[in-house]
């Protein structure tokens, strides 16, 4: 980004400001900024709406941020809660906090360590998930990591998807080249940790289809898996499986119609 003025805006009480190119914006009370935003540096340790998109290198929310505009940031990390009303774009964007996004999220690397919920949809090379996230759209990656509890209503896609099921994990449909889905054996405190903010569920991951080149999958319920080579391992219930080169079955597994294409 081309910086075209030194100006600064830092609010410690409670005050507005005007949209326009700065070099940082820094909130530490409560702020009002009317129009579309341009600087290097957004950080908000208090609360802070702003009337119109923000572009930005690095923003850093460590309170609270409504945006009523688009997201667009090189590297973003949200500490506290962060509202956006329209798309956000973040090449490395790490939520601790909670995060809401009405419209889709793109980004390079995408890590997920508190609570999202995107109502469009998301695409990003990686997508890491050790929180909570809704997806009201499609997923669509590189690689995708889970040890915690997601819920896509369309398609999870991704070349890799490695999953370890703390709670009942969701996709409407997934597709990948590699596909692990274990369930997690951790009895240490993060375990029983996440069970309390989260609630106590099943560990299973539910599809209506999973197609994929190789799968192994463990405490899975779905109507349909199809791929090359597939392991079901324990806790699974398949309405039916279709493979084309090998297929192994857990003795606890409850499989319906197998069928070699």
């Amino acid at each position: 980004m081309e910086k075209t003025t030194e100006r600064n805006i830092s609010i410690s009480g409670s005050g507005t400001a005007s949209g326009g190119d700065y070099h940082q914006v820094k909130v530490n009370g409560s702020a009002h900024i009317n129009g579309d935003i341009q600087c290097e540096t957004f950080k908000c340790n208090g609360s802070s709406h702003i009337e119109g998109n923000i572009t930005t290198k690095t923003a850093k929310i460590n309170g609270s941020a409504h945006i009523e505009g688009n997201m667009d940031a090189a590297e973003m990390t949200i500490n506290g809660s962060t509202d956006i009303d329209g798309d956000l774009h973040c090449k490395e964007l790490k939520v601790q906090g909670s995060s809401s996004v009405k419209g889709d999220l793109k980004g390079e690397e995408i890590i997920i360590r508190g609570s999202a919920s995107i109502k469009g949809n998301v695409s990003g090379d990686e997508v890491d998930v050790k929180g909570q996230v809704k997806i009201s759209g499609d997923c669509e990656a590189e690689s995708f990591n889970a040890r915690g509890n997601f819920k896509i209503n369309g398609l999870l896609n991704a070349g890799n998807i490695d999953v370890e099921l703390l709670r009942l994990c969701e996709a409407k449909e997934i597709g990948g080249e590699n596909i692990v889905v274990k369930k997690n054996t951790d009895s240490s405190g993060f375990k029983k940790l996440i069970k309390f903010f989260i609630g106590q569920q099943t560990d299973q991951l539910t599809a209506d289809v999973i197609e994929g080149d190789h799968m192994y999958l463990e405490y899975t319920h779905a109507k349909i898996v199809r791929g090359s080579t597939i392991e079901i391992g324990p806790g699974c219930v398949i309405d039916r499986i279709e493979y084309k080169q090998s297929l192994e079955l857990d003795e606890n597994a409850k499989v319906g119609a197998q069928e070699k294409i």
